[in-house]
């Protein structure tokens, strides 16, 4: 086996102050099968073994304990050889279409629009986001990733907030829809939620969407406070206040398993 490669590592660059964290996160690339295969190492202080995870938004990551030797990283992923070019072989299609986001890449989604993502250490202010000059930037007291990932989604989270708040409000005067509050949470399954006492709920991550993909999935809610069910009925409803739901329902089955922080 020829030797583990070091390459350039796509983790975010501080703009100022020295004292940063040491990565968190290493690109690599290894032999296997006669094939170069490239890699990113993510160390996790919650981590208790060596584990292996592919998608098409980061391709493949191995998941370690701080200071795992690098030996037993190359024997476990020559143990798993197999499934790994397996893996690699069913999701290059889909590889094509996504680009890697980060921190295996450098940008993350925001309204529609990827926007790199930079880390800034600022010791004397709170942790914060900010889209600044067409970039994320997070500052952080000591920029790290799982640091950055918490406060990330935290920002997401309040900004979904405010936009499926006032998003709704409008699409339910124009529809003439009334509902009786609103949640937004942190859903693995759903996109959203209309229940028979008439609160919706809706992912964080759809803000991340496009705004017409939010849109639908609004409609979508405020439609089952008329059809609380997803009869022949329903569906009229939406087609008729949402004539281009087909496409976002194509685009949420496509790309959003892949609107993560």
């Amino acid at each position: 086996m020829d030797p583990i490669l070091d390459v350039s590592s796509p983790y975010v660059v501080p703009l100022s102050d020295s004292r940063v964290r040491a990565r968190e996160l290493s690109t690599r690339q290894v032999w296997l099968g006669g094939r170069p295969v490239s890699y990113t190492i993510r160390a996790s202080r919650r981590a208790r073994r060596v584990s292996l995870t592919i998608r098409p938004d980061t391709g493949l990551v191995v998941t370690v304990p701080p200071r795992c030797p690098q030996a037993a990283i190359d024997a476990f992923l020559v143990s798993s050889q197999r499934w790994i070019r397996r893996q690699t072989q069913r999701l290059a299609s889909v590889a094509e279409r996504l680009p890697r986001r980060w921190p295996y890449g450098s940008t993350l989604p925001y309204r529609g629009l990827d926007y790199p993502v930079v880390l800034t250490a600022q010791p004397r202010r709170a942790a914060r986001v900010r889209l600044h000059e067409g970039q994320l930037v997070v500052e952080m007291a000591r920029p790290g990733l799982e640091g950055a990932r918490r406060v990330l989604r935290r920002w997401y989270i309040e900004e979904a907030t405010r936009c499926l708040q006032a998003r709704t409000a409008e699409l339910g005067e124009r529809l003439g829809v009334t509902w009786r509050r609103l949640g937004v949470r942190d859903q693995r399954r759903r996109w959203g939620s209309c229940s028979v006492e008439g609160n919706l709920n809706f992912n964080y991550r759809l803000v991340m969407a496009p705004p017409e993909v939010l849109d639908y999935v609004v409609i979508h809610e405020l439609m089952h406070r008329r059809q609380l069910n997803h009869s022949r009925r329903f569906w009229v409803l939406v087609a008729e206040r949402c004539p281009g739901y087909r496409d976002a329902i194509a685009w949420l089955k496509t790309y959003g398993p892949y609107l993560t922080v």
